[in-house]
């Protein structure tokens, strides 16, 4: 049992240093990044959205036929 808890312990010793290295971005790059992704998911869903009235389009002029 003592021998589970010194694991433990020294687990989050460790994990704690690893933390400590980490270079976290600065609010300026998150706020970048997140305009970023923000854009790529609008032009996707402008993308997709297009894509599916066309096609939506196209079947029913079929199918009508």
């Amino acid at each position: 049992m003592k021998e589970s808890i010194d694991s433990a312990l020294n687990f989050l010793q460790e994990a704690r240093a690893e933390f400590r290295k980490v270079q976290w971005p600065s609010r300026q790059e998150v706020r970048a990044a997140t305009l970023v992704v923000i854009a790529l998911v609008v032009l996707v869903t402008l993308y997709l959205f297009a894509v599916d009235w066309i096609l939506s389009w196209f079947f029913q002029m079929f199918l009508e036929r």
